[in-house]
């Protein structure tokens, strides 16, 4: 299990471990406008958020389709035409968690996947012939097979986090202006301004109300499957509406490439 850290954009662009700013930091949950600050750690203010890494940046979001075979993995951005080979740097999640399909002749089946992660190309290794560079996968923050969604067809997302759950269905999106929470049943929608946020024990979370409702959603960094698609992310979620309950996934948004 990877250790949490806080987010501050001041000072790291995007990441502020709470061991201090590195140039590969573990992914963490940016905070909505209104912050909070619990435990000496602290996450972004409205004014921070402006802050945004550059395309190359190791702090920002790459999105791709990743084809990941048993001698050597390749990475291919979105909007891009070739291949970059791909060294993983992480504990092998997607393998873990996509591979295992075999051939007739009981060989593994490349897998094919669209990705959201932290990572960077890497400008002092060669890349080996038919490949345009190399890429470091620092950290898988979302995956599905390619084909099953959208992929790098879909835009960039501007939320902050968006979490999901089924059975009973719910959804909840945090955005600098407001959490955003929908549902089969009544009430179908609600969206409350500015969102408060804290991190502590290991868990960011985000707190909204008015009048009518009370939302709390917390966010925690474990690997998180959903049970109905099969998607992976890197984070999941539990929220509570209204003194309910419900357990889910969450996808981390905001700028990315």
């Amino acid at each position: 299990m990877r250790v949490w850290r806080g987010m501050l954009l001041s000072h790291c662009a995007v990441l502020l471990t709470m061991a201090g700013c590195s140039k590969t930091p573990e992914p963490t949950v940016p905070g909505p406008a209104t912050t909070a600050e619990t435990g000496g750690s602290s996450l972004p203010s409205a004014a921070s958020a402006t802050s945004e890494p550059s395309a190359e940046s190791g702090l920002a979001i790459k999105r791709g389709i990743v084809t990941v075979s048993a001698d050597r993995s390749a990475f291919r951005p979105c909007g891009e035409q070739r291949d970059l080979l791909m060294v993983d740097q992480t504990d092998g999640v997607l393998t873990r968690e996509f591979g295992g399909e075999k051939d007739a002749d009981g060989d593994d089946v490349p897998m094919k996947l669209y990705i959201e992660a932290y990572g960077e190309r890497a400008v002092d290794k060669p890349a080996p012939e038919g490949f345009a560079g190399t890429f470091m996968l620092e950290e898988a923050l979302y995956a599905a097979p390619d084909g099953q969604t959208r992929g790098c067809d879909s835009p960039p997302q501007d939320y902050i986090v968006a979490t999901r759950g089924n059975e009973p269905f719910w959804s909840a999106e945090v955005t600098e202006a407001a959490l955003l929470w929908r549902q089969p049943d009544e009430p179908k929608e609600i969206s409350i301004a500015a969102p408060q946020t804290q991190d502590a024990e290991g868990a960011v979370s985000y707190v909204a109300a008015n009048d009518d409702h009370k939302i709390e959603l917390f966010i925690d960094a474990q690997g998180c499957r959903d049970d109905m698609s099969g998607e992976y992310f890197a984070y999941a979620a539990r929220a509570t509406l209204d003194g309910k309950k419900y357990n889910g996934c969450a996808r981390i948004g905001g700028r990315s490439f």
